[in-house]
């Protein structure tokens, strides 16, 4: 017989073992080929998102600013050489609906207002139903599918819709397949002529033009001769590749967690691999001893070894790929979004597969090589012992497993998404080498950790207990590993538990931090000091003590676009708004107001090397340059698209950078105010076609979204869990075996059968409760170095996720007692007079 055929017999004849090795590998293969798959469908999300965006066109011009791209901007767009298409756009977002806003005000649409004549040859618009939009001044309308679900519309349907004086009623002629060809728009999209939006939003200028350059032509040439010839209005001018670039910057923190967890739920399989095939060395000495003296060579007792770990590697890769396909879908499915790109679905790519079947079998086989290498070396006689487990052995056990920790690392060093640089490597790397270090410290701290665990049962079952830690004691190499694998999975949990609290205070606090005022107004439009919104509120509504205009905005920064937000700096003065952590206060903000000044967020301050008393020069509306001087720095600014904004005074803001009015509105009640207020303040601002937002509903807004997420990862960590589990399930049954004399000995002394199960069940509780201690230590340890990575600072005594260290207990405790299931029924059943005969 063979020693192949002789490596199967003895995974069949051990199927317990067998299976749980197998799913160790499949859980840690289904976790790296779901972040693979959904990371390949973000990237193919990614691609579909710009091509709806921004279609065939090479290049795109975009306005800063309200004021938009004037027409003679785009008639020299269209003129420049090289330009063989220039397709402008208008981009609106109002309501649909019946005169009279009545009622709550109805979800908003995008309007999208583009040339039926020259669009076509940038953008495709996939029609489910109707006809293309063919005459530049008909009142016709095309709208997405999920907009006319949502609303009920239909070929032929009026659409009624406010712009800048009376609604304008459209006619629905054609309805676009999925979401439209606007990003961010919840897929409430319609596209009209442009001549017809311009007239209906009062407006002759446009917010870009997609450029589609002439056969022969390099973009790069034409670049260049636009940013000649385009020189009296700011703007950026991009290529598909940087809204790509964009688009993923949103997603990285995302891939970069996944592929974390991925990596660690392998390396808690690869625990359990080697623990497997190290005891399978122990229990088999003898065997492979006979094996050695019928003249098996070293390289025939390693490949007999190895050929075990390639079935499990390639049994549990397989069955991974197909549980991974289905996690990737269910993810996607969870997710609907990440970042700035909405998911329409995993991704399965073959180089994910063969990556995650490389990886899987790799990684078995490594944590295989020194259990080999072991069992090759056992010599004839040395099989005659009933034990082979020298001090020099168990060392050379942790010395492999870093190795092969080390291995892992590197793999999960590969699959980080590219965006994530040189910060994400060495944020990866230091969980890593967290994670490997307290591995390494496991056996040094077992004793201690043994004796504290014990101490809650020795309470109640002192003797079950004692036979626990003796039994835990007996091989503190094995159990190490165990344990190794139960730690690293509570502490992710620990740690992304952490991390998400901190996530949801800090967004919390950010709110709280630069609003100044107890509720918003936000507005889809632009609102003017002249249209008298703020008088009008502050007579309808008696007890509004302060109602502060905020518009949010673009500038440019070093030709980068920066989020900016023009602000009345006595408000914030008023209201006690920003921490600074540069400069004085109450001058800063007063210089705000006399112009010629900002306040930049630290984030944005040291991207941009500014520091107080600095100066930086942003473009304005009229051509002319606006110098400003930087007079303070803050912890965290108002929220822009991309990130924190720039803080800019209202005068500067409305006079030289082009900002029309506010589209968010802070208010504050007096103390005095009457228990009606709030409900007269919400009637009034939906007659000027503004809502009402308390903070606690965009803080809850945020909470969930942020829930949803850390939820997921806190998922896909709770894998590494279950692999601890069948490690414990192995542990314990080898542990009865070794223990079968003894635990008939003890049977024979009058030991009952529920105390031998319940001894076995104590040592399953006892490892748990150790596990979760360690665990919960380093998940302090890192999710205090995943959010100092980030730049924030962590609160310690409120940022200690103390919900999630109880569950972490609970599940460290619980998993390990019930995995002791099976091996405490065994020991339990065992003949006393077998029992004692057992060699």
């Amino acid at each position: 017989m063979s020693l192949d055929r002789l490596a199967l017999r003895s995974l069949r004849a051990r199927p317990m073992r067998t299976a749980s090795s197998i799913a160790a590998v499949s859980f840690g293969v289904a976790i790296l080929f779901a972040s693979l798959a959904t990371n390949a469908g973000i990237e193919a999300s990614v691609q579909s998102t710009v091509r709806e965006i921004v279609g065939r066109a090479d290049l795109r011009v975009a306005a800063f600013g309200e004021a938009g791209l004037s027409p003679s901007t785009t008639a020299t767009i269209d003129a420049t050489p090289g330009v063989a298409v220039a397709a402008p756009a208008l981009e609106r977002r109002t309501y649909l609906g019946p005169d009279g806003n009545e009622g709550a005000l109805p979800p908003p649409v995008t309007v999208l207002g583009v040339d039926p004549i020259v669009d076509p040859a940038v953008h495709d618009l996939v029609l489910v139903a109707g006809s293309p939009l063919a005459d530049p001044t008909e009142s016709s309308a095309l709208i997405t599918e999920r907009l006319a679900a949502q609303d009920g519309l239909t070929l032929g349907s009026p659409v009624s819709m406010q712009g800048a004086g009376d609604r304008v009623q459209y006619r629905v002629i054609g309805i676009i397949a999925g979401d439209g060809p606007i990003a961010g728009a919840l897929g409430r999209t319609m596209v009209v002529p442009l001549a017809t939006a311009m007239a209906v939003f009062g407006s002759d200028s446009v917010d870009r033009v997609d450029i589609l350059i002439s056969p022969g032509s390099d973009p790069q040439t034409v670049a260049r001769a636009l940013e000649t010839r385009l020189v009296s209005e700011p703007y950026v001018l991009s290529a598909p590749r940087d809204l790509a670039a964009g688009l993923r910057a949103s997603t990285t923190d995302f891939m970069l967690t996944t592929g974390l967890i991925a990596a660690v739920a392998l390396f808690s399989g690869a625990f359990l691999i080697f623990n497997t095939l190290s005891m399978t060395v122990s229990e088999r000495i003898r065997e492979v001893g006979l094996l050695r003296a019928a003249g098996a060579s070293r390289g025939q007792v390693t490949s007999f070894m190895l050929a075990q770990a390639f079935v499990i590697g390639v049994s549990g890769s397989l069955a991974g790929l197909l549980l991974g396909a289905l996690l990737a879908l269910v993810m996607v499915a969870l997710l609907g979004t990440v970042g700035s790109v909405t998911l329409a679905g995993p991704g399965l790519p073959l180089d994910a597969v063969a990556t995650a079947l490389l990886v899987g079998v790799g990684v078995t086989l490594a944590a295989a090589l020194e259990p080999a290498r072991r069992a090759s070396r056992i010599q004839p006689v040395e099989a005659l012992r009933t034990r082979l487990d020298t001090t020099t052995s168990r060392r050379a056990r942790l010395r492999w497993l870093t190795a092969v920790f080390v291995a892992i690392a590197l793999v999960g060093v590969v699959i980080l998404p590219r965006a994530a640089g040189i910060a994400g490597i060495v944020q990866t790397l230091a969980v890593y080498g967290i994670l490997l270090i307290a591995t390494l410290l496991i056996p040094v701290v077992l004793p201690v950790m043994a004796r504290i665990a014990g101490a809650p049962f020795g309470r109640v079952l002192r003797m079950e207990e004692r036979l626990a830690r003796s039994a835990i004691r007996r091989d503190p190499s094995r159990t190490a590993l165990t344990l190794g694998s139960l730690t690293v999975g509570l502490a992710m949990i620990v740690a992304l538990g952490g991390v998400g609290q901190h996530a949801r205070a800090a967004a919390a606090g950010w709110i709280d931090d630069v609003i100044p005022g107890e509720l918003v107004l936000t507005s889809i439009r632009a609102i003017a000091p002249d249209e008298g919104v703020e008088a009008q509120l502050t007579k309808a509504v008696p007890g509004i003590e302060r109602l502060s205009p905020i518009a949010t905005f673009d500038v440019a920064v070093d030709g980068a676009r920066t989020d900016a937000a023009a602000v009345v700096g006595s408000d914030l003065a008023a209201d006690g708004r920003l921490r600074f952590t540069v400069g004085d206060r109450d001058a800063a903000l007063a210089a705000l107001d006399a112009g010629g000044a900002t306040v930049l967020p630290a984030a944005l301050a040291e991207r941009l090397g500014l520091a107080v008393g600095d100066a930086l020069r942003v473009p304005g509306h009229d051509g002319q340059g606006l110098d400003l001087r930087v007079v303070g720095i803050i912890e965290r600014s108002i929220p822009g698209k991309a990130g924190e904004s720039m803080l800019v005074g209202w005068t500067d803001a409305t006079d030289r950078l082009g900002v029309i009015g506010a589209d968010v509105f802070a208010l504050r009640f007096r103390p005095d105010a009457s228990a009606t207020a709030a409900q007269d303040l919400r009637a009034e601002a939906e007659l000027l076609a503004l809502q009402v937002v308390p903070l606690e509903q965009i803080e809850g807004a945020i909470s969930v979204a942020l829930a949803r997420i850390f939820g997921l990862f806190d998922s896909l960590a709770v894998v590494a869990i279950l692999i601890a589990a069948l490690g414990i399930v192995n542990t314990l049954t080898m542990n009865v075996i070794e223990r079968v004399r003894e635990i008939g000995i003890l049977r024979a002394a009058g030991m009952s059968r529920r105390q031998v199960w319940r001894s076995v069940v104590v040592e399953a509780g006892v490892l748990g409760l150790a596990g979760a201690l360690l665990g919960i230590a380093v998940g302090l340890i890192l999710g205090t170095v995943m959010v100092m990575a980030t730049g924030d600072r962590i609160d310690v005594v409120t940022g200690i996720p103390w919900a999630v260290i109880g569950v972490a207990l609970v599940i460290g405790v619980g998993v390990a007692m019930l995995a002791a299931a099976y091996p405490a029924r065994i020991a339990s059943r065992l003949s006393i007079t077998r029992a004692v005969q057992y060699e």
